[in-house]
């Protein structure tokens, strides 16, 4: 398993962008094994986005003794930052989000997430809190789709002592926990995320995003984290439509693992 992190910080110079910058600032601390690449992507031609960023970095190493950099790239803001991504081989990206469009659900974030090919951090706009002690992973009824992804989760889990609470939102009157990808999922967990899980929860629904909001609230989750590829709302929806309704609406960080 790696020890050294490379995480993605996209930044705009928003108010979004500086409340996520906070709590990665929290989440790195002093740990040297961690490298951090700030990046801004440039849409309008901004001739003084590579000073601005320059004094982002020094802010953050101010507070941190992690490795820095910066990169200034041009294009549209979904391309260019994949690119990046794919371009740095990210371990993390942390990302910021606020709601544009609460019927659409439209926002540079929500996009991102789903098309991103590694783990991402979203940070709820207006987010304040730090603390990673109890992590929600939510799950369906299938089998793990990449039980390697759980990898990610097991890191935070262990940087932070933090225990894996692992939730099912039911749909219909099936035995849930007693089926055979219950039963191969609940030896994955165990497995992966070794002395941090803590067990499996089944709840009610149908409304899965409402339900996995109140447990969140109820039982004090500190980190969301779902397998996106692994979810769907309603038999009918699109592929990713839970994760981004979670992205776009939770009021605690989410960890989306892809």
């Amino acid at each position: 398993m790696k020890t050294m992190l490379k995480i993605l910080v996209p930044f705009d110079f928003t108010e979004t962008a500086e409340n996520a910058l906070s709590y990665v600032k929290k989440f790195v601390g002093y740990d040297e094994d961690t490298e951090i690449v700030f990046v801004y992507v440039d849409e309008s031609e901004d001739t003084d986005a590579v000073n601005k960023l320059e004094a982002v970095k020094a802010d953050f190493e101010s507070h941190a003794i992690s490795k820095v950099r910066t990169l200034v790239v041009k294009g549209e803001f979904q391309s260019a930052l994949l690119e990046v991504v794919k371009a740095e081989a990210s371990d993390l990206v942390f990302i910021g989000t606020g709601l544009i469009n609460k019927d659409k659900l439209i926002t540079n974030t929500s996009t991102f997430v789903l098309s991103a090919d590694c783990p991402v951090i979203v940070i709820p706009k207006g987010y304040e809190e730090f603390q990673i002690k109890k992590i929600a992973l939510v799950i369906g009824e299938d089998l793990i789709h990449n039980s390697k992804l759980l990898e990610t989760l097991l890191i935070v889990a262990r940087r932070f002592s933090a225990k894996v609470e692992v939730l099912t939102v039911k749909r219909g009157e099936a035995e849930y926990g007693y089926t055979t990808a219950d039963e191969k999922n609940e030896n994955v967990i165990s497995y992966y995320l070794e002395n941090f899980y803590s067990g499996h929860v089944f709840i009610d629904g149908p409304d899965i995003p409402k339900s996995i909001f109140k447990y969140a609230e109820d039982k004090n989750i500190d980190l969301i984290s779902i397998l996106p590829r692994n979810h769907e709302v309603g038999e009918t929806s699109s592929k990713g439509a839970l994760t981004k309704v979670l992205s776009e609406m939770s009021k605690v960080p989410l960890l989306v693992i892809d």
